[in-house]
């Protein structure tokens, strides 16, 4: 599969001219043979705007989704963006949605480990999501899930393959950000992807350094802190190539009971 993430910087609570800069990075991509580009957290909107729910989060079928829907079928690519999401309840999720290369959706993530203020207007998704296509299986996460290595190694366990992060991450989180989605490569046996933005909103300075590593944690293609785009070709064999000399998900062995402990004190 041949991957484009684009670290764009939007133009905060403007998503009618931030729909239209993406036209160019879909040609972009298209003529680069792309199959799949990826944009980062709350691609369409900015991320800090958390005031401005009410008027610029949207249902899955709203402007935002449909017009990134043609474009994926106008230009025959697959794209991941995230999203402000409204549930039809009204409740507002921090989600990331796949089209594919028709404009078909293929899956939505709602992201579960809420950052800061998010938890204040964000409902915390409650699934992993991972889905199959003809490149592979693509699991889901977003920005502070990177964090946390249960979440990829739930994505694993289920098959993914690759593993796309729409972000949003501030200075001074730059090689923090790479030393973990390295590590999240690593000890799944996978590609990880984290396609972070760039720029600044008020006092959130954005750091860049998007970032995809291989099956044993190894940089494929990394960007610095300035807005830009990265074409890496992922290829698959890899991961088995990877698993010949050790295979972490087939040795694990995980404790059933917390509390069984050897030792003195046990």
């Amino acid at each position: 599969m041949r991957l484009m993430i684009a670290q764009t910087n939007p133009l905060w609570a403007e998503p009618a001219a931030n729909l239209k800069a993406l036209e160019s990075l879909c040609r972009l991509a298209a003529e680069a043979k792309v199959d799949l580009l990826a944009l980062p957290e709350l691609a369409f909107t900015g991320y800090n705007i958390f005031e401005r729910l009410d008027s610029l989060a949207e249902p899955a079928d709203g402007l935002i989704v449909t017009e990134v829907a043609k474009l994926a079928d106008k230009y025959n690519l697959h794209l991941l963006f995230g999203f402000a999401e409204q549930g039809a309840d009204g409740e507002f999720s921090n989600s990331a949605l796949l089209l594919d290369d028709n404009g078909q959706h293929l899956g939505t993530y709602h992201k579960r480990h809420l950052w800061g203020r998010e938890s204040e207007f964000f409902v915390a998704g409650k699934q992993s999501c991972v889905v199959d296509t003809r490149f592979g299986k693509l699991g889901l996460m977003i920005c502070y899930d990177n964090e946390f290595p249960e979440v990829a190694r739930e994505l694993a366990q289920a098959g993914a393959e690759i593993i796309l992060s729409p972000t949003a991450n501030m200075l001074p989180n730059a090689e923090r950000q790479v030393l973990q989605i390295r590590a999240r490569a690593m000890d799944n046996q996978c590609f990880v992807a984290c396609i972070n933005r760039s720029g600044v909103e008020e006092t959130l300075h954005y750091c860049g350094n998007s970032i995809v590593a291989g099956p044993d944690g190894e940089v494929l293609g990394r960007l610095g802190l300035a807005a830009g785009t990265l074409i890496v070709d992922i290829d698959l064999a890899c991961i088995d190539e990877s698993r010949t000399h050790q295979d972490y998900l087939k040795d694990l062995r995980v404790l059933k009971d917390n509390h069984a402990f050897n030792g003195a004190n046990s």
